[in-house]
């Protein structure tokens, strides 16, 4: 029998490698589009020659520790559309940008969200959950109360009786029982949704027709929601508002 072969490395390429060589000084662009120098005039009224410079990315693969960060920041959703547009546009080791000259590098960034953002960060997240109920389960080890009997003692502890606020006065009982409703529930949901249907009918270069019928429907919107948040304040007093959300 011979001894297992130690593992490749090469064949689990992870994701930090193949950022660093991928996108290794490829991040790089100039002060301005063309290399050699450039004539500047200043406040005073005078010229001077400068030499155009190379600025790289605040989020870069150029080392490990920079290609650490950028990972994380894509792992985080926050900027990380911009560190995708300066992949597809970086052209060669030390060269400036062309516009859109890797457009398949982006596969990089969707299958490193997928796998990274979207799974190893929920499976993380429900381990530790997983470990703290069970390091709570040790607690009732020598219980002689199962977990259902225990939950409902816990529950029968701790539950509260509903307050459910009915005004005195009739003319706000009528608009308090109006508000409660469901049939009221169900048409703001609806106008929620027809204002969201609106707002996705909006595109580029639309016309001055469309233009102007969304202003006028995120007008009646406005004014139909500022009149559904009058009509809650003529049912529900502000203190009894706030008393029943504590």
């Amino acid at each position: 029998d011979h001894p297992p072969s130690p593992p490749n490395p090469h064949s689990k390429p992870s994701f930090l490698l193949l950022g660093t060589l991928c996108f290794s000084h490829h991040f790089f662009h100039l002060s301005y589009p063309f290399r050699g120098q450039f004539i500047v005039h200043d406040d005073s009224g005078h010229l001077r020659v400068e030499e155009r410079i190379w600025f790289n990315s605040d989020f870069n693969f150029d080392n490990v520790l920079s290609a650490m960060l950028a990972l994380f920041t894509i792992s985080t959703f926050e900027g990380w559309p911009q560190l995708l547009y300066k992949a597809i546009d970086s052209h060669t080791e030390d060269m400036g940008p062309i516009y859109n000259y890797r457009v398949g590098i982006s596969i990089f960034f969707i299958v490193y969200i997928i796998l990274i953002a979207f799974f190893m960060m929920n499976i993380f997240v429900g381990f530790v959950i997983v470990t703290f109920q069970e390091q709570g389960e040790t607690e009732y080890k020598n219980c002689e109360l199962d977990k259902n009997q225990r939950q409902c003692v816990q529950y029968a502890l701790k539950a509260r009786p509903l307050m459910r606020y009915i005004p005195k006065n009739p003319y706000q009982y009528r608009v308090w029982y109006v508000v409660t409703s469901s049939y009221f529930e169900y048409l703001m949901f609806a106008l929620i949704l027809l204002n969201t249907i609106c707002l996705g009918m909006q595109h580029y270069e639309q016309s001055d027709e469309m233009n102007q019928l969304s202003d006028l429907l995120n007008v009646v919107f406005t004014g139909l929601f500022a009149l559904e948040m009058v009509f809650k304040l003529c049912a529900f007093k502000a203190k009894v508002g706030i008393r029943l959300m504590e």
